[in-house]
């Protein structure tokens, strides 16, 4: 993991006042929106100084990365029902609830960032994209133990077919995210992974 996000270097990090910040910076953006968010109005809602912000986030898109991979964590619910297509499409859902909220445009102005920055983009695929990819592979792996999905299914091309249809639809707004999209693309992976292993 980069430093963007590490508290190695320094002192390590006070959890109440992280705590603070990251939901100070989430109630500047739900007020102020993501541009006119500054790490000086940050920490005058938490109530720290600016240098203990930026001793911890180089710059506010980093700290706005973690604030996704927090808020998108809660939302997280790994269901075991004992239908893939089912829990699949219940895990999509509260993904899709929370996407919704203000984190939607959170989320595209950070795909704005890290297309503009290498070290920030691997640092949000290590913090958010992988974290939220092992939960799909997950229940892949679950559903390939009870046999209802083939051994010879391919867990990182189903994560491809769930998270490649939520990006585009989040950044062109073509198509809802809603609970019948959840169950329309559980039941497409759970095609996917039937027929490529024919």
């Amino acid at each position: 993991m980069t430093d963007q996000t590490s508290a190695a270097r320094g002192r390590p990090r006070d959890t109440k006042t992280h705590t603070a910040i990251l939901q100070a910076a989430f109630t500047v953006l739900e007020r102020e929106g993501y541009t006119a968010a500054t790490i000086e109005r940050i920490a005058a809602e938490a109530g720290v100084a600016k240098q203990t912000i930026y001793r911890w986030w180089k710059r506010k898109a980093p700290l706005f990365m973690e604030v996704l991979a927090h808020k998108a964590g809660q939302a997280v619910d790994l269901p075991d029902s004992g239908s893939f297509k089912d829990d699949l499409a219940t895990l999509l859902t509260g993904t899709f609830a929370a996407v919704s909220t203000t984190l939607r445009p959170l989320m595209r102005a950070l795909v704005v960032e890290l297309l503009q920055d290498d070290q920030f983009a691997e640092t949000m695929r290590e913090v958010f994209v992988r974290r939220r990819r092992a939960n799909v592979r997950y229940l892949v792996e679950k559903a390939v133990g009870r046999d209802e999905l083939p051994v010879e299914t391919d867990p990182e091309l189903i994560c491809d077919i769930v998270f490649g249809t939520m990006w585009y639809r989040l950044m062109f707004d073509h198509a809802p995210l809603d609970e019948a999209a959840a169950e329309q693309i559980a039941a497409a992976a759970y095609a996917a992974s039937i027929q490529c292993t024919r």
